[in-house]
């Protein structure tokens, strides 16, 4: 191998690349407006449109409401919810005319009064999510009446609310923040980068070989003095340069718009659970494990984009590949899968499961090891493939 002839081949590569728009997009602009968008822009619609659906009074019928009428000026005097009359109640929940309905029995305020226990029903559409947060105001509603009912009871017997309640039970998370700040990352940082470093290599592949087929500069390059070997590590450090470019974008927007996202979606969560921060080391071998994948995404894409005649079939090739590279990043979204030694073989589903250890603070040193040894095992053997297809002129000149 001539390095300085690679150089050549790279510089070139690179600068056709940087030149190809699609290119542009998918390894510069999506990763630093992706994140932005799903953190912010996800987050405040969600947090907006809750608040909006909480705060609006809806419409509810309360059947058998002269059976409760300490409820009922109860529900008059919060404001909260427009009681309707509707005679079919069913349809007018379906048809979405009212959100919720409440049914009393006919014994309800005398069972109150006698101090026996009674029932009271609510009908909503869990498919709905007005319907849904309608029917837990009234349950709140209602167990704030219950709790006025049964302070009433304890006090006519002079007994202390506390008796009922001898064992306080409270909770208190041991987690660092560090901890904390890489759960949140963990749960969809490694399905997210792994993803696009396939797609920040992706165009660069079919450019350097279906695209270069197309336009007719594929055999320019191949009657120049450089060898086969040559021309595959200029091309393949090339599309290897713009999937780590993606990485790196992307792991930085995360890491950065992390900490403003889950803030404002933390509203609805514990304030212990908001807070934000995730250690560097975590970060660094995250980028570390990340590179031997990029490795083997780039050859063999490469690789695929090569058979190809043109543009449009190389992507038709390279498709179904994403389902593939898909459903094993997916791993570190499913509770239950725990790293372990027979995990750690299987491409993809290892750097998934490891990299979601790293953000937890977790460093199983063994196992990254091994991991991003076996890694680079497959990406050798993709590259080694690579190599051997472009010294093949019957998948060079393939018409």
């Amino acid at each position: 191998m001539n390095l300085r002839k690679v150089k050549i081949i790279y510089h070139k590569e690179m600068l056709d690349t940087l030149r190809d728009r699609r290119t542009l997009y998918s390894m510069i602009l999506i990763p630093i407006i992706l994140f932005p968008i799903l953190m912010f822009g996800m987050s405040a619609v969600m947090v907006m449109m809750v608040k909006k659906t909480e705060a609006e009074i809806t419409k509810i019928v309360i059947i058998g409401k002269k059976f409760a009428p300490d409820f009922v000026s109860l529900i008059d005097t919060a404001k909260a919810f427009e009681i309707v009359e509707e005679s079919d109640f069913e349809s007018a929940l379906k048809e979405k005319k009212i959100s919720a309905a409440l049914e009393f029995p006919s014994d309800f305020e005398k069972k109150i009064m006698e101090e026996d226990s009674t029932e009271a029903i609510i009908y909503y559409d869990a498919a709905e999510l007005k319907s849904d947060m309608t029917s837990d105001k009234l349950r709140d509603r209602l167990k704030d009446y219950q709790d006025s009912v049964v302070a009433a009871r304890l006090k006519q017997r002079q007994i202390d609310k506390s008796l009922l309640y001898p064992i306080k039970i409270s909770k208190k998370n041991l987690a660092p923040k560090e901890k904390m700040g890489g759960f949140m990352l963990a749960m969809f940082l490694p399905y997210m980068i792994i993803i696009l470093a396939m797609t920040g290599a992706m165009y660069p592949a079919i450019d350097l070989t279906a695209g270069e087929k197309e336009r007719g500069t594929l055999e320019t390059i191949l009657v120049t003095p450089v060898s086969r070997l040559d021309i595959a590590t200029g091309k393949f450090l090339t599309v290897l340069t713009a999937s780590l470019i993606t990485i790196l974008l992307a792991t930085t927007s995360m890491s950065l718009t992390a900490g403003f996202g889950f803030a404002k979606m933390g509203q609805f969560a514990s304030e212990q659970q908001i807070q934000f921060s995730i250690n560097p080391l975590s970060i660094i071998l995250f980028l570390v494990l990340m590179f031997p994948i990029a490795c083997l995404f780039s050859s063999a894409l490469l690789s695929i984009a090569l058979f190809a005649k043109s543009y449009k079939e190389a992507q038709s090739y390279i498709t179904p590949l994403m389902f593939v590279v898909i459903f094993p990043a997916m791993i570190s979204f499913l509770p239950g899968f725990e790293l372990n030694w027979h995990l750690a073989f299987i491409p993809i589903v290892n750097i998934s499961l490891a990299a979601k250890e790293i953000l937890m603070g977790t460093y199983k040193w063994g196992f990254i090891v091994l991991i991003f040894i076996s890694t680079f095992i497959y990406a050798g053997f993709s590259i080694f493939v690579t190599k051997r297809l472009f010294e093949k002129e019957e998948v060079l000149f393939r018409t």
